[in-house]
């Protein structure tokens, strides 16, 4: 059988924009005995990433720091998956997407190691954000309605996010 190159044209444009599609907010997965690392924006390199709780220390002399941080995943948002909640200590750290351009599994992912990389810094969030964040998180309404101040805390805005599986 034998294509015309007009066929051959509209084949590939639909072969590409199906295989886009398809892979659209996952970056790649390397398995590495049995640990499945997912990445998500960028592919970062996860060497040198210091622990989450020592961020606030790195900020202590500047309003933000470029930095590559490792935690682990203590909640995502459940609607889309464009924040997610890393364990820092005494608290967390509040970590959205560069741009709002990829973003993470909606559920499953609690007690991942993750390592992001990006800029950390304190920001206020203003009570309708919070209420936002606390319904994608899906608390009760009553939770959401508690919510009267808002919040000065620690965030990081990610270019990069790699997720394992809990050992």
């Amino acid at each position: 059988m034998r294509f015309t190159f007009p066929t051959l044209i509209i084949v590939s444009t639909i072969s590409a924009f199906l295989y886009s599609c398809a892979t659209q907010g996952e970056s790649s997965q390397n398995t590495t005995n049995e640990i499945t690392e997912s990445y998500y924006g960028s592919v970062i390199e996860t060497s040198g990433a210091i622990d989450a709780s020592t961020i606030r220390e790195k900020l202590s002399e500047e309003s933000q720091v470029s930095v590559k941080m490792e935690g682990t995943v203590v909640a995502t948002c459940g609607k889309k998956g464009c924040w997610m909640d890393v364990a820092s200590g005494k608290d967390t750290v509040f970590v959205k997407f560069l741009d709002y351009e990829f973003f993470v599994p909606t559920e499953g992912v609690e007690g991942y190691h993750t390592v992001v990389e990006g800029v950390a810094f304190y920001d206020t969030t203003t009570v309708a954000a919070l209420r936002h964040f606390a319904e994608d998180a899906g608390k009760s309404e009553e939770e959401i309605l508690a919510i009267t101040e808002p919040e000065y805390r620690l965030q990081f805005t990610a270019t990069g996010v790699m997720m394992e599986a809990a050992k």
